[in-house]
């Protein structure tokens, strides 16, 4: 398979593919080509790299790389300082630094809704033992629950 068609394959960018190859994920081949030789991979490697990616991701965790084209774009500029971790950490990943940024992204969002609920449930028992056990008046633990909810 050649270089952009096993890009394609594993769902990431020509120069995601390149770094793989440089951190010994997977070894290129040659075959002649028109005016060149042209870089090629073996289709059980790229199947085999493609299933540990795969098995590397944590559940629920979206993909590092999206099929189609977004609905918007969202630029921004980092630190020098955040643009090198940034870097390094997607090299660890095997991802380009947009696609490491992008999910970075989604995950704090999603685990953002995720403690909002666990907070909510939270001033709910709070609101619960109030009122049950401790028999404090049902505005009375209204008010102390929105209170802690404004601090926190």
């Amino acid at each position: 398979m050649e270089k952009t068609e096993a890009a394609k394959f594993l769902g990431v960018s020509t120069r995601t593919l390149e770094r793989m190859v440089v951190k010994g994920l997977l070894s290129p081949g040659r075959k002649k080509g028109k005016t060149r030789p042209v870089v090629v991979f073996d289709r059980a490697a790229l199947e085999r790299l493609k299933a540990n990616l795969g098995s590397t991701q944590t559940s629920g965790a979206p993909a590092l790389a999206s099929p189609g084209k977004p609905k918007e774009t969202v630029a921004f500029r980092l630190d020098p300082h955040y643009m090198k971790r940034l870097e390094d950490r997607s090299m660890e990943e095997g991802v380009s630094a947009g696609d490491m940024a992008r999910t970075m992204v989604v995950r704090s969002l999603e685990s953002g809704d995720e403690v909002a609920k666990l907070r909510r449930g939270l001033q709910e028992m709070f609101y619960i033992l109030l009122v049950s056990k401790m028999e404090v008046p049902e505005a009375e633990a209204e008010d102390m629950v929105r209170q802690i909810g404004e601090v926190v």
